[in-house]
């Protein structure tokens, strides 16, 4: 049996010792330094640190030269780019549009990445009559921002000015729609308006008053400028009915406002509402600034409501007593017959005025007085007709078949007038045939036969309100 030899625990911890300080000894320095040899340590380990901090300052300081020169260069450059833009603007302003594309180039050399320069070098190029140029330079922007509201509504002018109407609407429809910088209602509602102006020019009045419809649904009910001004165009775009309803819609709230008083009088008159028309226009005349107006609006006003208040003293209204109704018809009856013999003498006396002397034809017999007549035998001599076909009969003269019907009967009073209502209807519808017969015939009437024709083409809507 044998026995193990157990190691003393004193020994066993000496050893570990040994190796930890036999490890520990390899790191360590064979010989203690010397005080002069630890203060030459030390000096060479701040003059080590101090070149690291002296690069390092050096470097910062590089990075932060280089990095205010190209500020100070990039400051320089956008300053010379303000100022050739500057001097482009003022060119384009004073009317020089060579010096003004000169300017812009110089200053988009500054900045190459400036958008506005860009649109601002092709107006000038527009302004300088360069069209295609100015086009394709608007065309080349486009292509990278399809839905820019200004570069479409320059495009749009450019087609107006080349007589492109279809591309110049497209054009402004697209502004209208695009992308605004800023405050885009106000930007879109004035292409609109440049859009109405130019269909309006362009005697495109149904497309003009849908687009003034759409300004009107789309205007702000509070802004009494605004709306006076879609007004305004609907009387240029010839619709006075919708003209009329926005002049009364501001009169609803604001009941003194004289430019909407004389507004809503202008077209009324022009819609043959007259007694509509007088009470606008007689609201108008008593309006405490009525003066301040500008002298041909305020003659206007005052014309038509003159005219108004006469035309309903002549006017044969049923709304009138049977013996104030049947002296008007009368009235009106003597001014008819009036202007039918007046324009049967000056028709008879044309022919005479207009013939040559010498080398003009013969003048035309009595028969053949009538304009209308006179070109009927003109047009029939030059196309003969075959002989186994019988002649046209010749036209009828519209003034002699007047005379006739005005002898049926010959002479007529206020008693028959009174006792025959069917007799003073057909006397009043004698009055207006004459007056519209007359007028294609001889022109335009002046005085109270002006007034005449003017309810004889709309006798139903005198007195509509």
């Amino acid at each position: 049996m044998r026995y193990c030899r157990v190691p003393k625990p004193g020994l066993f911890l000496r050893r570990r010792i040994q190796v930890n300080w036999r490890a520990m000894s390899f790191f360590a320095l064979k010989s203690p330094l010397t005080a002069s040899e630890r203060l030459v340590r030390r000096r060479l380990i701040f003059t080590d640190t101090l070149s690291l901090l002296t690069l390092f300052a050096v470097t910062v300081v590089l990075a932060v030269l280089t990095n205010f020169l190209y500020q100070s260069y990039a400051s320089h450059q956008t300053e010379l780019a303000q100022r050739w833009l500057a001097r482009g603007e003022e060119a384009l302003r004073n009317g020089k549009p060579q010096a003004a594309i000169d300017a812009l180039r110089s200053a988009l050399a500054y900045a190459p990445s400036q958008r506005s320069i860009e649109i601002e070098l092709a107006e000038a190029l527009a302004s300088a009559g360069r069209i295609q140029e100015a086009t394709v330079y608007f065309n080349a922007l486009l292509e990278s921002q399809q839905g820019n509201g200004l570069i479409n509504l320059q495009l749009a002018r450019l087609a107006a000015r080349q007589g492109n109407e279809s591309q110049a609407i497209e054009d402004y429809q697209r502004a209208i729609y695009g992308n605004w910088e800023g405050d885009g209602y106000v930007r879109r509602r004035t292409v609109r308006f440049e859009l109405i102006n130019y269909l309006i020019a362009n005697h495109l009045m149904d497309e003009a008053r849908s687009e003034l419809l759409v300004a009107s649904g789309n205007a702000p009910e509070d802004d009494i400028s605004i709306q006076l001004d879609i007004a305004r165009r609907m009387e240029q775009a010839q619709d006075p009915s919708d003209a009329l309803h926005l002049y009364t819609t501001i009169l609803h709230h604001h009941p003194s406002l004289l430019e909407a008083l004389e507004g809503a009088g202008r077209t009324a008159f022009q819609m043959g509402r007259y007694l509509e028309a007088k009470r606008y226009l007689g609201r108008a005349m008593e309006s405490p600034g009525v003066d301040q107006e500008p002298q041909p609006v305020l003659q206007q006003s005052r014309n038509e409501l003159h005219d108004a208040t006469r035309l309903l003293q002549l006017y044969p209204s049923s709304r009138l007593s049977i013996r104030e109704r049947s002296a008007r018809i009368l009235t009106a009856r003597k001014l008819a017959m009036a202007r039918l013999a007046e324009c049967t003498q000056d028709n008879a006396q044309a022919p005479a005025k207009g013939s040559a002397p010498a080398s003009a034809p013969a003048p035309a017999s009595p028969q053949t007085s009538n304009p209308l007549k006179s070109l009927a035998s003109r047009l029939t001599g030059k196309t003969k007709a075959p002989t186994n076909q019988t002649p046209s009969p010749p036209p009828v003269d519209p003034l002699q078949a007047l005379a006739a019907r005005w002898q049926q009967p010959p002479a007529v009073k206020v008693a028959d007038l009174e006792n025959n209502p069917e007799l003073a209807q057909t006397q009043i519808q004698l009055i207006y045939d004459t007056e519209i017969i007359t007028q294609q015939v001889c022109g335009a009437p002046a005085g109270d036969d002006a007034l005449l024709l003017r309810i004889a083409q709309a006798p139903n809507h005198v007195e509509d309100e």
